[in-house]
């Protein structure tokens, strides 16, 4: 399967697994405050001077250039919805390899993530971003496509639709609590 997969993303193996300079042999779930820290001098262009070893890591001392890359990596290869004063040692590992441009396994990456992120289950509180790229696959593995299924592709609409602002508007606008409604005062009888 992971061997059909890099054929229709058109990605070679590459001997360098992030997920496995980071997590070692951790079997998933993998933490992703967990792994190990990358070494100060190899992530020490990715973050402004003064950086020394006890330096903070956070992305509000990123470069500008490695700010760029970080916030391309969050909505791309590694997206993380929460914890956005921090980085994660992954995030590290990913941005060091980014910024000075080491080739690695793009696959596994992505597979580790949705491994992680699967074996969580509902405990966790990860998402799988990854629908965009699963979709992909599955498009193009498909082979045979039945009138039907071409049908609903080409009726699948690819834009937003039209968003009628003034119903924005009066959700968005405080309006006072309303009051109760009283039922009309009814008059004890006398038995």
């Amino acid at each position: 399967m992971s061997t059909r997969v890099r054929e229709i993303l058109r990605l070679q193996e590459q001997p360098v697994r992030l997920h496995e300079v980071c997590y070692g042999q951790t079997t998933p779930p993998r933490c992703p405050h967990g792994g190990m820290v990358p070494p100060m001098d190899l992530v020490r262009h990715c973050f402004t001077e003064p950086f020394d070893e006890g330096s903070r890591r956070n992305p509000s001392d990123l470069t500008p250039t490695a700010r760029v890359i970080e916030a391309i990596m969050r909505r791309t290869l590694l997206p993380r919805m929460g914890y956005r004063e921090g980085l994660t040692r992954i995030q590290l590992w990913l941005l060091n390899s980014l910024m000075q441009q080491t080739v690695f396994d793009i696959w596994d990456l992505l597979l580790s993530e949705m491994e992680d992120t699967i074996a969580e289950g509902f405990r966790g509180h990860r998402q799988l971003p990854y629908a965009h790229w699963i979709t992909f696959l599955i498009h193009r593995a498909v082979t045979v496509r039945s009138p039907e299924m071409i049908a609903e592709y080409s009726g699948t609409t690819i834009e937003f639709p039209a968003y009628n602002l003034t119903q924005m508007i009066h959700h968005s606008t405080p309006q006072a609590p309303s009051q109760p409604r009283r039922r009309p005062e009814v008059p004890e009888t006398i038995a």
